[in-house]
């Protein structure tokens, strides 16, 4: 049975010689520029310097390619990464995992913050939307690849990804339609920004408080638990022994090690949202206005690395 969509998009967008410019590649940077941008934005309206902002871009990078390799390495193929650790430096062999990605970013947050003797909870507020809206738009090059598929289904809008049979040496004849996983969390991600801009503007709680990390890490991590249900399989070696192998053997399912991982976060994030909530709104000062960021954004693209000029500070409301 056919899908509502045959994808067979060859994943190279443009040769050059000897080198490819594959779409996923065009996407990753995309992600990365898109992800400043809104992290940018959030720290200036909270009347954070250019050159602050800007410093984090080189934190931010490592942080997300090292961790999301590491990630994949050290959470699904351990035992085969350790034998030989100078394949884990081989990263045009592919295997790049999210949550290795979340783990180097919180590490790269905490040596920023540190650095800049400032909070961890107010440098993840500021983040929050930025690796959202960052991590929806990842899943879209995964999409161009063919990869990370979901499971068999008869939904009218599944997708026969033929590459991905052909990668497997399943016939086309017997390549049957998947759910559109990477669309899913394309979506999830979407979603999360948009309720995070929301929240924003309700002015629940302010930056600093970690009550947009929180919302961050619950909300994506959620989405992510239920999304490894439509999601095959990856290649993991599987747990027989330990806590976890003895929890899936009670209860006679095998959880993926990606829903494992999203326990964590969603538990921190509740966490964080119940630290801010407990707190003050008035504790933390309120972001500028959009009109006062406007000039202050022009001038930080025009000038980079100069100190914010900075606006005339209202009262908070009692």
């Amino acid at each position: 049975m056919l899908g509502f969509l045959t994808w067979n998009l060859d994943p190279i967008l443009l040769h050059l010689g000897p080198l490819q410019i594959r779409y996923y590649g065009v996407m990753f940077a995309l992600t990365i520029y898109t992800g400043f941008w809104v992290w940018q934005r959030q720290a200036l309206r909270n009347r954070e310097t250019p050159a602050f902002a800007e410093e984090f871009l080189w934190y931010g990078v490592v942080a997300i390619v090292g961790g999301a390799r590491l990630g994949h390495c050290l959470f699904y193929e351990p035992m085969t990464y350790l034998k030989n650790p100078i394949t884990i430096l081989y990263f045009w062999q592919g295997g790049l995992a999210s949550h290795g990605a979340t783990v180097g970013l919180i590490l790269a947050l905490w040596l920023f913050a540190r650095k800049h003797k400032t909070s961890w909870f107010r440098v993840s507020d500021y983040l929050a939307p930025a690796i959202a809206i960052a991590a929806g738009g990842v899943r879209v090059g995964n999409f161009f690849n063919s990869e990370i598929v979901g499971r068999v289904t008869d939904v009218p809008w599944g997708v026969q990804f033929l590459r991905y049979c052909q990668m497997e040496g399943i016939p086309a004849a017997e390549c049957a339609p998947r759910h559109p996983s990477q669309a899913y969390e394309f979506f999830m991600g979407v979603l999360t920004y948009f309720v995070l801009m929301g929240l924003q503007k309700a002015d629940i709680r302010r930056a600093g408080s970690g009550f947009f990390g929180g919302v961050f890490l619950t909300m994506y991590f959620s989405f992510r638990f239920l999304v490894e249900f439509f999601k095959e399989f990856q290649t993991e070696q599987l747990r027989t022994e330990g806590p976890l192998g003895a929890i899936e053997q009670s209860i006679g399912y095998h959880f993926t090690m990606g829903q494992w991982l999203s326990v964590i976060p969603v538990a921190m994030g509740l966490w964080m949202i119940a630290r801010a909530m407990l707190q003050k709104k008035d504790d933390f000062a309120a972001p500028m206005s959009l009109e006062e960021l406007k000039p202050i954004l022009v001038a930080a693209r025009a000038n980079p690395g100069q100190p914010t000029p900075a606006p005339t500070k209202t009262k908070n409301k009692k």
